[in-house]
């Protein structure tokens, strides 16, 4: 049995879209993005029942997943998923799996093995074709080039460019492949987001202290929709009948101008746009195209929570379903992966400490708070980090802290969930200003209120938890941040957001003094690496530059603390909202 949630249904050429009347006059014509709630199975349309009847032999079936961040075993699972996609190759090959990117980043199994282990079990999924996250990046350039090189699968990207003098390591990717199903072809069109740049470390995309590639942003997002454009219609040219675009954008308010909605309004002849990046869960939700016709958009989350499932029908109807759940695994690649993780367990399993509660990234509806409140396990991480690097403050951005820690026996592996990047950890000697600059950049996304029907506000990665100081944002004030073409950081025009910064001296909170100078630690990603954008601290006097990895400020922290203090059960107060 096959646990599903049937999404919509789309015929070319477009005239009405399907069960979708309920959503259109709730403003999806206009381009206003709907809820993403599920909503219970409806009743099946006459498509659907077509779908459901027809010779499985017949349709086009392309499963595709997204964000997996290493879960490979988490919720449906690869075991899971390679009998579903088994099961259907069985019955008809034209049958395709394929991926939206960040796969290799955000466990143990990519972390410790520096991508391998992850592409090793794509390789045994017998994944088709995959689209490259900005999370991909995160082991290097040069690393992600040599995993392409054992991948058994096509990989695509439209929207890089090189400039550099020494070696393009992307240089063989093409912006679409084509298969030809079984006299049909489909074009696969990939695109990654142009905060790449900023959402991996900057500096691998730099020679020499300036950048070097290019994902097609600025122009409000027309230059990356020209580069898709191009693809899909090079992809015409060479006989395709569908185009398919596998997005790694993010489909939420704060992913524009490069999300996929507007990518959406700012191109034609695309028929779906299957899109990661932002974890959003999506069924089926149509927008119109800059000829005004529908197109289909389908996000399945993250951590393997769903799979999604596109079925082009004979006559040209395009479907897509998200499926939760599958009641046969495939034995040998549970194997793999059991495997995969009995390799590294002797090194995970090993006991730092015990932990009396929960320490969560989010709250109870699963709301990422970690990026835009101050959560006590981003105190516990900043005080980890200022503790071992000995410095007046610490700063850590909170899209770096990934996983909860729960109440319990804490092990390695569960540090190293919660920094599962391994980045190293830096010093610097700065002034007061430019820590508050430090601080009004992270806070530049913050809203008053961090949920809004039931979805993110807000959430931004580069927010800050500190440790040894306290401030405020006002969020009546807009943000001042001036940036780049790169999204880089440059300067705060007008009145501040950030208020009442205080540090912490002798066991008390005092003002700030910009003209002085402290001793700041953090990521290097962070201080040398301008992560996530933000250059204030790039040319700073460095302390230490290249210092122990972050996941060791944790097993020092909790081997000398012993019993973890109730303090880290609340929020301090180290930062307001307002």
């Amino acid at each position: 049995m096959i646990t599903e949630e049937r999404g919509n249904t789309v015929k070319r050429p477009i005239t009405t879209i399907l069960g979708l009347s309920v959503m259109l006059a709730a403003g999806c014509a206009g381009g206003q993005k709907p809820a993403e709630t599920k909503e219970p199975t409806p009743a099946p349309t006459p498509i659907e029942e077509a779908v459901q009847t027809a010779e499985r032999t017949d349709n086009i079936y392309i499963f595709y997943t997204s964000d997996v961040h290493c879960g490979v075993d988490e919720n449906l699972g690869f075991a899971k998923l390679k009998a579903l996609v088994d099961d259907t190759r069985a019955e008809s090959e034209n049958t395709l799996l394929v991926d939206l990117g960040d796969t290799l980043q955000g466990g143990t199994l990519g972390s410790l093995s520096q991508g391998s282990i992850i592409y090793d079990l794509m390789n045994k999924m017998g994944y088709d074709i995959v689209e490259l996250g900005n999370h991909d990046f995160d082991y290097g350039a040069s690393r992600l080039w040599e995993l392409l090189d054992k991948a058994e699968f096509d990989v695509v990207l439209c929207n890089v460019s090189y400039t550099g003098k020494k070696e393009d390591h992307l240089k063989d990717i093409p912006a679409y492949t084509i298969r030809d199903m079984q006299g049909t072809k489909v074009a696969f069109v990939g695109v990654l987001t142009p905060e790449t740049l900023t959402a991996s470390t900057p500096a691998y995309f730099q020679e020499d202290g300036e950048y070097v590639y290019d994902f097609s942003g600025g122009d409000n997002g027309k230059a990356l929709a020209e580069k898709v454009q191009k693809a899909a219609d090079d992809a015409r040219a060479e006989g395709a009948e569908y185009v398919i675009v596998l997005s790694h954008l993010g489909s939420v308010p704060e992913n524009a101008p490069y999300d996929a909605i507007s990518l959406i309004h700012n191109t034609r002849g695309i028929d779906a746009v299957l899109d990661g990046h932002s974890h959003s869960v999506i069924i089926a939700e149509a927008y119109p195209n800059a000829d005004g016709e529908d197109v289909v958009l389908s996000s399945v989350g993250t951590k393997m929570a769903n799979v999604g499932e596109l079925i082009i029908t004979p006559d040209g109807e395009i479907h897509t379903l998200l499926l939760a759940e599958y009641d046969r695994e495939d034995t040998a690649m549970a194997d793999a992966v059991a495997n995969a993780k009995a390799e590294l367990q002797g090194i995970l399993d090993r006991k730092i400490g015990d932990l009396p509660f929960d320490m969560p990234i989010t709250d109870e509806n699963d709301i990422r708070m970690i990026r835009s409140r101050e959560k006590p396990i981003g105190n516990f991480c900043a005080d980890a980090v200022r503790n071992l690097m000995e410095t007046d403050v610490a700063i850590l951005n909170g899209g770096g802290v990934r996983h909860t820690l729960t109440a319990g026996e804490v092990t390695y592996g569960n540090l190293l969930d919660v920094f599962p990047f391994q980045n190293e950890l830096s010093s610097c000697r700065c002034t007061g200003q430019q820590i508050i600059d430090v601080l009004e950049y992270g806070a530049q996304k913050t809203e008053s209120i961090y949920v809004f029907d039931e979805k993110p506000a807000g959430e931004y990665g580069g927010f800050l938890q500190v440790s040894g100081l306290k401030y405020t944002i006002d969020t009546s004030i807009p943000s001042g941040v001036q940036k780049d073409e790169n999204g880089m950081f440059t300067e705060v025009v007008g009145e501040y957001r950030v208020k009442d910064v205080y540090i912490l001296q002798n066991g008390e909170y005092v003002p700030i003094d910009p003209d002085a100078t402290y001793t700041l630690s953090g990521t290097s990603y962070v201080l040398f690496g301008s992560g996530d954008g933000n250059t204030v601290l790039k040319d700073c006097e460095p302390v230490i530059a290249n210092g122990p990895v972050d996941s060791e400020a944790l097993i020092t922290y909790m081997n000398e603390l012993g019993t973890i203090p109730d303090s880290y059960r609340e929020p301090e107060g180290r930062i307001t909202v307002k």
